[in-house]
Order: C-alpha cells, then sequence, then structure tokens
C-alpha cells in the first residue's frame, strides 16, 4: 500500500513538473542546481552606458544563470548533461526545451570551460562576468550551438590565449555584438573577423579597470565586417597603430541616402602623436567615421595622419575633447586651424575639442600654403 502511494507520488509529482515546465518554459530548480533558470537576469553590458550597479538592470529573457559559486567541486558540464537527460525525459511533452536565450556565468570560481561544456543546450547569448580565475576556453566549448550565438561577453576573467579565444570568436558567424573588458588579452590577431552580422565591438572602457591590456592589432583585424558601427579599444599599453590595422574591405553603405556611421573610439596612455603610422587612420574606404580619443598621450595631430583621413569622408570628424590635457598649440597642428576652421561655434569644426581655434600661429609657424 505505502509503495503505491509513493509511486502515485512520484507520477503526480513528475507530471507537475512537466506542467510547471511547459508553462515557464524553465525546467525545476533540483535540475540546475546549483545554477538556475530565470526570465530575467541583469547584464553588464550596461557598464558600457556608465551604469555604476549593472546589476540592477534587468534583461528579459530565458536564460541560465550561474551565480556566486566558490565550490571547488562544482562542475558545471555535470549541470548541463543533468538537464540534457531530463530533456529527454520530456521531450515529447513540450518543445524548444534546449533552447535558452542567455547563460550568465557570474562571480565563480570556475577555471575552464571544458569541450561541448553545454552539451545539446544552445544559447543566443554568452555571458562571463567577474570570473577572475576563468583562464582556458576550450577551442570546442560552444561548436555544438555556435551558429547560434550573437552576443559575447567578458568582463574580469583570466582569459589570456588570444589566438584560441579569437578563433571561437570566428566561428560565431551571427555574432553581432562582441564585448571584452579586464581579460589578459594582449592581440587582436590578423583577419580576426569575417561576420556580416557583427556590429559593436568593445575591447575595454574608458576606466582604469576596465581596459583590456592589448599590445597590438593585426593587420586587417576589422577588414570583413561590412556592416561594423562601433568600435572601442581602450588599453594601457597599446603604442601602436600599423597601417593596415583599421583597413575596411567595403565602401560606405547607404540607408536611405545617409551613409552609415562607424565611430571609432580609442584609449590608453601609451598612445601618442607618432603611435600612428602613414595610412593608419585612410583606410576605410569611402566610410563616414568618427574617431574620439580618450586619456592618450596625444600633443599634436600629424598632417600627414590626420588630414588624409578628414579628406576622405567630407562628414568624418574627430574628437580630442577627452583628451586634451596635454595637447598643444603646435606649429604641427596648425593646419587644423587653416584648413578646417568654419565657424566660432566649436562644434561647426570637424575636430571637436581643438584648444587652438584662436591662436596665433603666423607668429612662430611657417605655414607652406
Amino acid at each position: 500500500m505505502f509503495d503505491k502511494v509513493a509511486n502515485l507520488f512520484i507520477i503526480v509529482f513528475f507530471f507537475s513538473e512537466i506542467i510547471h515546465l511547459v508553462n515557464s518554459q524553465c525546467p525545476p530548480d533540483f535540475v540546475l542546481n546549483p545554477c538556475s533558470c530565470k526570465s530575467s537576469i541583469p547584464s553588464h553590458t550596461n557598464i558600457l552606458f556608465k551604469n555604476p550597479n549593472p546589476e540592477t538592470n534587468i534583461i528579459q529573457r530565458k536564460s541560465i544563470a550561474c551565480e556566486h559559486i566558490h565550490n571547488s567541486s562544482f562542475d558545471l558540464q555535470l549541470v548541463f548533461l543533468t538537464l540534457s537527460s531530463f530533456n529527454n525525459l520530456i521531450s515529447n511533452q513540450t518543445a524548444n526545451v534546449s533552447n535558452f536565450d542567455s547563460f550568465y556565468l557570474y562571480n565563480t570560481t570556475v577555471k575552464e570551460l571544458p569541450e561541448n561544456v553545454f552539451i545539446n543546450i544552445t544559447f543566443k547569448s554568452l555571458m562571463f562576468q567577474d570570473n577572475f580565475q576563468l583562464t582556458t576556453i576550450d577551442r570546442n566549448a560552444f561548436s555544438y550551438f555556435k551558429n547560434h550565438v550573437e552576443l559575447f561577453e567578458t568582463l574580469n576573467t583570466n582569459l589570456s590565449d588570444a589566438k584560441t579565444i579569437f578563433s571561437i570568436i570566428k566561428e560565431f558567424q551571427n555574432l553581432s555584438h562582441l564585448s571584452m573588458h579586464n581579460d589578459r588579452l594582449k592581440f587582436i590577431p590578423n583577419y580576426a573577423f569575417n561576420h556580416k552580422h557583427l556590429t559593436n565591438i568593445f575591447f575595454g572602457l574608458e576606466y582604469s579597470d576596465k581596459y583590456q591590456p592589448i599590445e597590438s592589432i593585426g593587420n586587417y583585424a576589422f577588414y570583413n565586417l561590412p556592416n561594423l558601427q562601433f568600435l572601442r579599444i581602450f588599453s594601457p599599453i597599446l603604442s601602436r597603430i600599423s597601417k593596415y590595422a583599421f583597413a575596411l574591405r567595403n565602401r560606405s553603405i547607404l540607408n536611405n541616402g545617409v551613409s552609415n556611421m562607424l565611430e571609432l573610439y580609442l584609449g590608453g596612455e601609451m598612445i601618442e602623436s607618432t603611435s600612428f603610422e602613414i595610412t593608419s587612420l585612410s583606410r576605410f574606404r569611402n566610410r563616414f567615421v568618427f574617431i574620439r580619443f580618450y586619456n592618450t598621450s596625444i600633443t599634436y595631430l600629424d598632417e600627414d595622419i590626420f588630414q588624409p583621413f578628414l579628406e576622405s569622408n567630407p562628414s568624418s570628424l574627430l574628437d580630442i575633447n577627452p583628451t586634451n590635457t596635454l595637447f598643444k598649440c603646435d606649429c604641427r597642428s596648425a593646419w587644423i586651424q587653416y584648413d578646417y576652421f568654419k565657424n566660432v561655434y566649436p562644434m561647426d569644426n570637424r575636430v571637436y575639442g581643438y584648444p587652438c581655434w584662436d591662436h596665433d600661429f603666423t607668429k612662430n609657424c611657417t605655414i607652406n600654403k
């Protein structure tokens, strides 16, 4: 009699969990423990917009989050093996039990992500924040659903194997947003990207605790990104921009007759006036480009570098306002005043933040005009 009651209880419990899954699209908590399924999660993406407390911003997504886990025996792959097995039991009862919007790994002591870490569970967004011991991601960690991934974000990890990381990123053919801050990546390789949907790339922010320590940018790194709109690179040790680093393959795309703008933000105290090789800023084809410098050591703008940039498209702009504390009214910058001064109102001129519009260069400078 007791066995019959126990079995009935198990059956009732099991079917109640199936009903719960159908209604919520989330598996029961015990399947994912110590992780959890959520219909809304915080996103650190909002640090891009200077949110001092990014965890307060909520994104509505069907997501799996693994948070505040500091148990050395924690096995992330085992969590998804359990979920996969559970899904096999109820797969005839409900659809879409293996497809989620986001995976969020936050504040854990996870050191590595092994091959096929998520088994047969798929995600559109992968977010890794404050996992300071995360050092290794297997090249095939996400291979099962590589064509699903649209967003990839890291913040405060120990990832340093740039060759492997960029080989993984390159397989995300539907990637539209890439954001990596305060990891240990030292370089961006040659031809790093080949993504027709990728519009936003962020390597570091202007805050010193969210830099990305990139030493070099490879040739044609962003060449095959026809729809790139926003590129930010902030590194405390980047000191040289090669002639092909920012070269683009495609000419400007017109949307309703208006050229699509590319915003390029560069920051880091080792970027100087002499950091730019000839033609390094004039290989954008005819794209409308807005370059903004942050916290650099630029003291003047070399005519051989920046004048060809401004002439490549009549709408292109420079903004040195966030970095002009060291800028001097050097004779080597006099060409800006002579060629691009239109109005006493600074925003009417194409070099924002230029402090020398009223400077009299004729006293000490020889202008070859």
